[in-house]
């Protein structure tokens, strides 16, 4: 799988007004997919969304042009409702469409701040040339823009209509739109949830799914979820670049036009792991995991927690995986101390592919404090999970006392569920770390986004017991390779957050970082390994 050919439907170049530049110029753009093995992807110019459309789609094609990279950058236009009365845009589009030099149009309507639905006017002129229209969804959406881009979609039923970089947030209403139109598809680049791609090749053929790629940061991760995938490898090849030649109406290229990255041995865990094989000769310790079931708009199909574990297991050794602690689900949203003991019971076999996180909700402290002692001694669980976020209370509050204490008095992790809010930002961390040197605090997505992530940073040099957990921190553009080199390799834990998000997601994210093997090697296992050691029994 080494040389399946690859067409990103995201680029972009320029510099903004909102977020610090990924590619700044065309080269660097191209720089990125070369260190990926992408050959070719549409691009859109970052001025044409911040600025001026005209502006920017100008700026785009005299970049093209300049690079002489036209065979691998393929221009995509911004567009807003806007163009349509602007002088002499309507014209400009129509030339460009027409003659074949543009075959796409992408919209940002979060950011440009216009309702989907006033697009009508402006693809009335515009859908003789049957364009493709890239609905960028990385800032969001609400329920009346899916409505809105559903209506164009039937308006239009020779124009192909296709949602870029949506994740989990929302997704069933995407899952509603292919359902109702089938000139709508769908792209991987944020699609992290596990069986996702299985999902969607089942329900609507590989045919409306696209290869896309995310943040910079998000590096190989859309390639290993894609060839990790379990579909034939002619479905495989469909979404990788055919799909997109077919409705972008280009020629698929005779042969790859790229070097491949250097298969030396400063990243051969990636190398490997992206040519579709399983990590070899590694441990990896997976520190962050759950089980089915799920609600709270999460699609995963397989509802039975064990036949989902075992699925699970059965991955695990696909990839290359040892080992993953985890939380038992329904006892994180459910009576504590009750369905705690269900998990164990339920999971205790696979000890210790399988080890636990003892889930708390401070309304059921009264029951679970007194029976700490025995959910430890029995070996399955090594540490806490909290979820202060989803719980409404504060990592400050009283009510986490008795957690810290003892997982200081014996030396136990702490999972919690980090993110840049009013309840579990890293920085409400700082005197309780400080306080309980014995517990080993779990940063859960090392702070979520930008915010988080740079609260977390600075709790992690501050404090010695403080680790950054990876799973989930590709919401922001910061590189986590910036944030690995910050804080140093021995305090960075690897976690997939499985089986809500895709292992082979989050490990290629993580495998790829441009960063040396040996960099990477203490947070795929050997870190997590050195806090479990150091857990003593009541």
């Amino acid at each position: 799988m080494e040389n399946m050919k690859l067409l990103n439907l995201n680029g972009f170049i320029g510099r903004g007004a909102y977020e610090e530049s990924q590619f700044p110029t065309i080269q660097s753009l191209v720089g990125h997919l070369d260190s990926l093995g992408i050959e070719r992807s549409l691009a859109w110019h970052v001025t044409a969304r911040d600025i001026n459309p005209s502006l920017g789609n100008r700026m785009l094609l005299n970049e093209i042009d300049r690079s002489n990279l036209g065979e691998r950058i393929l221009p995509a236009f911004v567009v807003t409702p806007a163009c349509f009365f602007e002088l002499g845009t309507l014209d400009f589009l129509k030339e460009n469409l027409a003659g074949g030099r543009v075959r796409a149009l992408r919209i940002i309507p979060e950011v440009s701040r216009f309702e989907i639905r006033q697009l009508e006017r402006l693809l009335s002129g515009l859908s003789q040339y049957e364009p493709v229209i890239l609905w960028d969804c990385r800032h969001g959406h609400n329920e009346l823009a899916i409505r809105d881009f559903e209506y164009l979609a039937q308006r239009f039923p020779m124009v192909s209509f296709v949602v870029t970089q949506k994740m989990w947030g929302g997704f069933g209403s995407i899952l509603d739109l292919m359902w109702r139109c089938p000139n709508t598809y769908i792209d991987t680049s944020w699609l992290h949830m596990r069986d996702t791609i299985e999902l969607l090749v089942e329900r609507f053929g590989p045919e409306r799914i696209l290869f896309g790629t995310g943040f910079r940061s998000h590096n190989g991760a859309a390639i290993g979820s894609l060839v990790h995938a379990d579909i034939t490898d002619s479905q495989r090849e469909q979404i990788a670049h055919l799909n997109a030649e077919r409705i972008l109406k280009i020629p698929c290229t005779k042969r790859n036009k790229i070097i491949l990255p250097d298969p030396g041995k400063d990243k051969s865990l990636w190398n490997a792991f992206r040519s579709g094989k399983a990590v070899e000769n590694v441990e990896i310790i997976d520190a962050h995991g759950h089980t089915p079931p799920f609600t709270r708009g999460w699609v995963y199909r397989q509802n039975d927690i064990k036949k989902g574990m075992e699925d699970t297991l059965r991955r695990m050794d696909r990839l290359g995986i040892n080992r993953i602690v985890l939380t038992f689900e329904p006892a994180i949203f459910g009576p504590n101390c009750e369905y705690n003991t269900w998990g164990e019971e339920l999971l205790k076999e696979y000890s210790p592919k399988l080890s636990g996180y003892l889930a708390y909700n401070p309304i059921y402290r009264d029951e679970m404090i007194p029976e700490f002692d025995r959910f430890f001694r029995g070996g399955f669980f090594v540490g806490f999970k909290l979820l202060p976020g989803y719980l409404k209370t504060p990592l400050t509050d009283s009510c986490y006392q008795p957690v810290w204490e003892y997982a200081d008095r014996y030396r136990r992790p702490i999972l919690i569920h980090t993110w840049g809010d009013n309840y579990g930002s890293p920085s409400r961390l700082t005197d309780i770390s400080r306080k309980y040197p014995g517990a080993s605090f779990i940063l859960g997505h090392s702070g979520g986004g930008t915010g988080g992530r740079l609260e977390a940073e600075e709790l992690a040099l501050s404090t010695n017991n403080v680790y950054l957990e990876f799973c989930g921190s590709f919401t922001t553009p910061r590189p986590f390779e910036t944030s690995l080199m910050k804080v140093g390799k021995e305090k960075v834990l690897y976690g997939s957050d499985t089986v809500a998000h895709d292992m082979a997601w989050e490990l290629s994210r993580y495998l790829s970082m441009p960063v040396p093997d040996e960099i990477l090697l203490p947070g795929l296992g050997a870190n997590m390994r050195k806090i479990l050691s150091r857990t003593i029994s009541p």
